[in-house]
C-alpha cells in the first residue's frame, strides 16, 4: 500500500529509509543502499520503499518494490496502480507480480541517494488519478444511525358543514365527518392504523377501516418490511394493486445520500500540475489541485433529465483549458450493480375506502425487480400469479446517448385457459430546450393480470347512461401516448403539445389532443392558455385561459376565462397563501360566474395545537358553510402534546428549563413549555435534522453540555433529544493568584482532586471550576513543568453564579 507523503514528511521517509530497508511484511531487513538501475545480479534480493515521480513530477507517494538478483525492478499490480501506474496483466510473473522492465513503453532509473523512483512512461500507460467529488457529511452526521423512541401520534382531520342557509330552517351543523390516521411506534418497527368515522344526531356511523399495516426499515441493509395493508411493487408497464399480506422491499430512500441514477465519469490529462474545476450546469460543484497526468472526476452532482459537465484545467501560468459533456440522467436507469426489488404475498383487496374488508379469496404473490447491469443497461422483471392465473415478463431500460432513454418490455399471461401478451416501449429525448416523450403499449389476445382477475364481477366494465365506460378493470387493448414540450414564439414562453389513444376491452375508444401555451411577464407574473378536445366525442372538449399576479405578504390574484359543454364562465380568485410557521394565516375569495355561479370566501389560521379553516360557499342557489380542524395528538417521553399534523417525524426537546427558545435548521420553533419541553414537528425520517437551543434565557448557574444536536429519526418516529441541563452545577468563578499575589496566566489548565474535573484559567485569573463540594483542592499545571495547590470552601446559591475571590496557589 502506498504512503502519502507532506513536503517535510517527504524529507524525514527518505533519511530513514537511507538508514534502513523493509520487507514487505514492514519487518526490518538490513541491506546495502540501492545502487543505480544497472545493478551486478549478485546483490542479494530485498524489498525497499521509494517515493515515485512520474515524468519528472512527484506523485507525492512512496512504493514498495522488490529488487531481483538479476537487477530488475518490480512490483505488485495493486501497488503499481495506486502510485498511478497501469498494471498490465499480460506481463505479469507467475507470482502476479510485474516487472517493470516488461512494461511496455516504461523506462526507470532510480536515485539511490535520494531513494527515488524517476519513471518515464506515456499518458496512455498511467493510471488515472481518480477524484470523488460527491458530497460529504460530517462526521457526526455520518455517525448518526436511525432512532426511534416509543410512542404514539394520532392525527385527524374534523369537517363539518351546515344545510341550506337560504333554507327556512338552518342547521349550523349536520354532522361531523373525520379522517384519523394513528400509529404506534418503537425501535422495533412502526404500526400505523388509519380509518374515516361520521357522526350525525349524537350517534356515530359509518366508520370505514382504511390501513393497517406494520413496517420495519433495514437502513444498513436497505429493505422495508410491511405486514398489512401495501401497494404491491411495479414498473411503468405493471398495474400495481393493493394487497393484504406480507412485503419485502428494496428502499433506496432510507439512504437519501446514495445516488441510484448512472454517473457519468468525466475524463481528462493535465500536462502539468493544475487547479481543477467542475461545473455542473453552469454551477461549480468542485474546486481542487490535480497532478499531472490522466485523471477521472465522479460522482458529480446530477438530476433526473438532460444536462452538461464542464471541466476547467487551469495551469501556474493561467492557461485555461475547458471540456464539455454533455449528459443525460433517468430514474428508468440503475448504477452498474445495484438491485432494486419488491417481493410480496397477499390477498388483493377490493373497494377500498368504501368497504373496510372486502380482499379476495384467492392468494396472489408478485416479484419486481431492476438490476444495473451496466452503468448504460437496466435490466427489469416482474412475475405475478395464484391460483388459475400466471403473468410473467422482462423488459430492459437504456440511454439514447447524451439526449435521452429508452425501454422496451414484453408480458405474458395464463388465466382459466385463455392466453395473452402485451408489448410496451418508451422513448423520453431531450435536445436544448425540446422535449419528447412516447409511449406504446399493444395487447394480443386475452391479457390477464391481478387486477383484472381480481376484480369484482359487478365492475366488469361500468358504462354512464351514454354507454361510455367509466371504469373497466381489464387491461387496455391499447394505449399511445405522446407529448412535445417546445420553446415558445417569444422570449420566457412555452409551448407544450399531447395526444393519448386509449383502446378499451369494449371498442369504446378516446383519442384526446391537447395544446398549453405559458408566458412568464413581469415581476413573476404568467399567462396560460389550455384547450383539449377528444376526437371521438364532440362533447368532450375545454378551453381555458388565464393571468396570475403575485403580489407582496403571499398573495396572489388569479383570474382567468372557461369554456366547456356546460357553457361559458369567467373566474376571479384572490388568495393568501398561508405558512408553516405558527401563527400564520390565510385567506381566499373566489367567484366564478356562468351558468353555475360558484363563489366562495375562507380563512385559514395555524395555532400551536391545530390549524383551523373554515369557509361560505354558494353555488347556484346554495349556501352552505363548513369549518374545517386539522392537528395531532403525540405522546412521548412521557408527556402528551396537541400539535399540527405530524406526517413525517418528530421530536421531543427537552431542555429542562422553561421558555427556552427552540430552533430546527435554523428556524425558530416556539420555547419550552413549564416543564422544559417542546415538540417540534415536521422532521425528516433517515436524514441528518438539526435542533438547537438559545442558553441565553437559562439560569446563570445552569449547565448544558450542547447547543445543537443532530438527530436522525426512523420512519415517522419520534426521538427525544435531552440537551443534559443541569440547573444546579456547583460551580463558580474561582479568581487564583500565586503565591506572589499575582493572577495565575492564561490559558494553564487544572483539576479538581476530588473529581478529577478539569478546567482551564482564563484572563485575570478566573477559571470556571465545576462540580465542587463543601472543600475543595485543586492543582494547576504551571509552565515550568511544576504544578501548585490551592483550597478553598464553595457554597451554592441558586440562581446565582458564586464568585470566590483570592485564592492562592502555591
Amino acid at each position: 500500500m502506498p504512503m502519502f507523503l507532506s513536503a517535510a514528511g517527504r524529507a524525514l521517509a527518505i533519511f530513514c529509509m537511507g538508514l534502513c530497508t523493509l520487507s514487505s511484511g514492514r519487518a526490518q531487513n538490513q541491506g546495502p543502499p540501492i545502487p543505480d538501475q544497472n545493478i551486478s545480479q549478485s546483490i542479494e534480493a530485498g524489498d525497499f520503499y521509494l517515493e515515485v515521480f512520474i515524468n519528472d513530477t512527484s506523485t507525492e507517494m512512496i512504493g514498495a518494490f522488490r529488487q531481483l538478483a538479476d537487477g530488475g525492478l518490480s512490483a505488485t499490480p495493486q501497488e503499481l496502480h495506486e502510485v498511478g501506474l497501469k498494471a498490465d496483466t499480460k506481463v505479469r510473473e507467475p507470482n502476479g507480480s510485474v516487472r517493470l522492465e516488461d512494461v511496455p513503453g516504461l523506462d526507470y532509473r532510480i536515485d539511490a541517494a535520494t531513494q527515488r523512483l524517476y519513471v518515464t512512461i506515456d499518458d496512455s500507460a498511467r493510471a488515472a488519478k481518480v477524484i470523488d467529488i460527491s458530497p460529504k457529511g460530517t462526521t457526526d452526521d455520518k455517525a448518526q444511525k436511525p432512532q426511534s423512541s416509543y410512542g404514539a401520534v394520532l392525527n385527524y382531520s374534523l369537517f363539518a358543514g351546515s344545510n341550506d342557509l337560504m333554507d327556512g330552517n338552518v342547521k349550523p351543523f349536520q354532522g361531523i365527518s373525520g379522517g384519523f390516521d394513528a400509529r404506534f411506534f418503537s425501535p422495533y418497527g412502526t404500526l400505523n392504523q388509519s380509518f374515516t368515522a361520521n357522526m350525525s344526531d349524537g350517534e356515530l356511523e359509518g366508520v370505514k377501516r382504511l390501513n393497517t399495516t406494520w413496517s420495519y426499515s433495514d437502513a444498513e441493509r436497505l429493505i422495508t418490511y410491511r405486514a398489512g395493508d401495501f401497494i404491491s411493487g411495479g414498473l411503468p408497464w405493471t398495474r400495481p394493486v393493493f394487497l393484504g399480506g406480507m412485503q419485502v422491499q428494496r428502499n433506496f430512500s432510507l439512504r437519501p445520500d446514495l445516488v441510484t441514477l448512472p454517473v457519468p465519469i468525466l475524463s481528462g490529462t493535465a500536462a502539468v500540475p493544475s487547479t481543477l474545476e467542475v461545473y455542473t450546469q453552469n454551477v461549480r460543484t468542485y474546486s481542487g489541485a490535480v497532478p499531472s497526468g490522466p485523471f477521472e472526476v465522479t460522482n458529480f452532482p446530477v438530476f433526473s433529465g438532460q444536462g452538461e459537465a464542464q471541466i476547467v484545467l487551469r495551469d501556474t501560468l493561467g492557461r485555461e483549458t475547458r471540456t464539455t459533456l454533455p449528459f443525460y440522467s433517468s430514474s428508468l436507469l440503475l448504477q452498474k450493480g445495484l438491485i432494486d426489488f419488491s417481493a410480496d404475498l397477499g390477498f388483493p383487496r377490493r373497494n377500498y375506502g368504501t368497504e373496510s374488508n372486502d380482499y379476495d379469496g384467492a392468494p396472489m404473490g408478485v416479484a419486481t425487480f431492476r438490476y444495473g447491469l451496466t452503468n448504460w443497461l437496466t435490466l427489469e422483471g416482474h412475475f405475478e400469479g395464484g391460483v388459475d392465473l400466471l403473468n410473467g415478463g422482462i423488459g430492459a431500460a437504456f440511454p439514447l446517448g447524451a439526449y435521452g432513454v429508452a425501454s422496451v418490455a414484453a408480458a405474458g399471461s395464463s388465466h382459466d385457459g385463455d392466453t395473452g401478451m402485451i408489448v410496451n416501449g418508451s422513448v423520453e429525448v431531450t435536445h436544448g430546450n425540446y422535449t419528447l416523450f412516447a409511449r406504446l403499449q399493444q395487447a394480443f389476445g386475452s391479457y390477464d393480470d391481478i387486477a383484472s382477475v381480481s376484480a369484482d364481477d359487478e365492475l366488469d366494465p361500468i358504462f354512464d347512461p351514454s354507454g361510455v365506460t367509466v371504469f373497466s378493470p381489464r387491461v387496455p387493448r391499447s394505449l399511445a401516448q405522446v407529448t412535445l414540450s417546445t420553446p415558445g414564439p417569444f422570449d420566457r414562453s412555452n409551448l407544450n403539445f399531447s395526444y393519448t389513444q386509449l383502446d378499451l376491452d369494449k371498442g369504446d375508444d378516446s383519442k384526446i389532443i391537447g395544446a398549453s401555451f405559458s408566458q412568464s411577464l413581469f415581476k413573476s407574473s404568467s399567462f396560460y392558455a389550455t384547450a383539449f378536445t377528444d376526437l371521438e366525442d364532440s362533447k368532450s372538449f375545454g378551453v381555458f385561459a388565464g393571468l396570475t399576479i403575485p403580489f407582496d405578504n403571499d398573495i396572489n390574484v388569479s383570474t382567468g376565462y372557461e369554456q366547456t359543454a356546460d357553457g361559458p364562465a369567467g373566474f376571479i380568485d384572490v388568495a393568501k397563501s398561508e405558512r408553516q410557521e405558527e401563527g400564520s394565516y390565510g385567506w381566499r375569495l373566489r367567484t366564478s360566474e356562468g351558468s353555475n355561479p360558484d363563489r366562495s370566501a375562507s380563512a385559514s389560521y395555524r395555532a400551536r395545537y391545530a390549524r383551523i379553516e373554515g369557509s361560505v360557499q354558494q353555488f347556484n342557489d346554495t349556501v352552505r358553510a363548513n369549518a374545517q380542524v386539522d392537528g395531532a395528538i403525540a405522546v412521548a417521553s412521557g408527556g402528551v402534546f396537541a400539535t399540527n399534523r405530524i406526517d413525517d417525524a418528530f421530536a421531543v426537546v427537552d431542555v429542562g428549563a422553561p421558555d427556552i427558545d427552540v430552533s430546527f435548521e435554523n428556524r425558530p420553533v416556539g420555547r419550552t413549555n413549564r416543564s422544559g419541553r417542546i415538540l417540534v414537528p415536521n422532521l425528516r425520517s433517515y436524514e441528518p435534522n438539526i435542533v438547537a437551543i438559545d442558553p441565553k434565557n437559562l439560569p446563570v448557574d445552569a449547565s448544558v453540555g450542547s447547543t445543537r444536536n443532530v438527530v436522525v429519526p426512523a420512519d415517522r418516529s419520534g426521538v427525544v433529544i435531552n440537551f443534559d441541563v443541569e440547573q444546579t452545577t456547583a460551580s463558580a468563578l474561582v479568581t487564583l493568584l500565586d503565591a506572589s499575589g499575582k493572577a495565575l496566566d492564561a490559558g494553564l489548565r487544572g483539576h479538581v482532586e476530588r473529581t478529577g474535573k478539569e478546567f482551564v484559567i482564563g484572563y485575570d485569573g478566573e477559571a470556571y471550576i465545576s462540580a465542587l463540594g463543601a472543600q475543595n483542592d485543586i492543582v494547576v499545571d504551571l509552565q515550568d513543568g511544576k504544578s501548585c495547590r490551592a483550597r478553598f470552601p464553595y457554597q451554592a446559591k441558586q440562581g446565582t453564579q458564586v464568585k470566590i475571590k483570592s485564592v492562592v496557589c502555591s
